[in-house]
């Protein structure tokens, strides 16, 4: 079985690298957070976890995040929206591994939820694939 620690310190990473870009919360619903979201802010929430591999007492993992930039509905959400998942992927360039364990990890399109009224929260979800040796 992996080592909690070990996954940890990769959820550890992403969050760290997100709070470069804004206020990054973990695990959290963005139900009922109008009021006590202070925004921009980026939302992470582990999604899925498979194992892929395994050789003795080592896995091969692949953890799948959902990554929220989130800012409140104003005239200008699009272009605030765009400019936060540009610095999300800045953030997390595949190019740099998250951190030792870490294998890989790749950014999924990026999907827009634009509310309709001012002062509501609008979205914009990437799906992060890490793969990871534990």
């Amino acid at each position: 079985m992996p080592s909690e620690s070990n996954e940890q310190a990769i959820v550890d990473a992403i969050v760290e690298r997100l709070k470069t870009v804004a206020d990054t919360r973990l695990g959290y619903s963005a139900i009922g957070l109008e009021d006590s979201l202070s925004t921009p802010a980026i939302l992470v929430q582990l999604e899925n976890l498979v194992e892929t591999a395994r050789q003795g007492s080592r896995e091969k993992l692949q953890l799948q995040f959902n990554i929220s930039a989130v800012v409140k509905t104003s005239k200008e959400t699009t272009s605030e929206l765009l400019s936060l998942t540009r610095q999300v992927r800045e953030a997390l360039n595949p190019v740099d591994r998250l951190n030792p364990a870490s294998r890989s990890h790749t950014l999924s399109d990026t999907r827009f939820d634009i509310a309709p009224s001012r002062g509501q929260l609008s979205f914009a979800d990437s799906t992060l694939t890490v793969e990871a040796i534990l």
